[in-house]
């Protein structure tokens, strides 16, 4: 095994376990495929729903289940699209865009309180790291 292999396993290990524990520092009902359904049709804005799916990487069907229960809960609404009567466009309510500010406070708390309790050297070392992350992720 390479240098690099290791460095890949290593690393999709370490951002596993910190995506999991993040997730599981935050309250709230939402499943982890509803919290990024939403944060999806955020950074989208108004969307089709094939192209959401498309964006989340599910089939339309699954999409549909996942949105349907985000309606219920009153975090997002659809309304005809007006390109084409046929089809609807996917957009946060006020209650939808709130939730997702407590989640990404929630988010956001869990690391800085992660990052503050690593020693200095360890968090000159993440932050010199963090372009080649960033590279990495690729364009948001």
């Amino acid at each position: 095994m390479s240098d690099v292999d290791v460095l890949a396993e290593r690393l999709k290990a370490a951002l596993a376990r910190l995506g999991r524990r993040s997730r599981r520092q935050t309250r709230g009902d939402l499943t982890a495929g509803q919290t990024s359904t939403l944060a999806a049709a955020a950074q989208l804005g108004p969307v089709r729903l094939g192209d959401l799916a498309a964006h989340e990487g599910v089939s339309a069907p699954t999409l549909s289940r996942v949105v349907a229960g985000l309606e219920t809960l009153g975090l997002v609404a659809r309304t005809p699209d007006p390109a084409d009567g046929r089809a609807s466009l996917i957009s946060l309510t006020p209650e939808g865009e709130a939730e997702l500010a407590r989640l990404r406070g929630e988010h956001i708390a869990f690391f800085v309180s992660r990052i503050a309790a690593l020693p200095p050297d360890q968090r000159a070392a993440l932050e010199a790291a963090l372009p080649a992350i960033e590279a990495l992720a690729g364009p948001s």
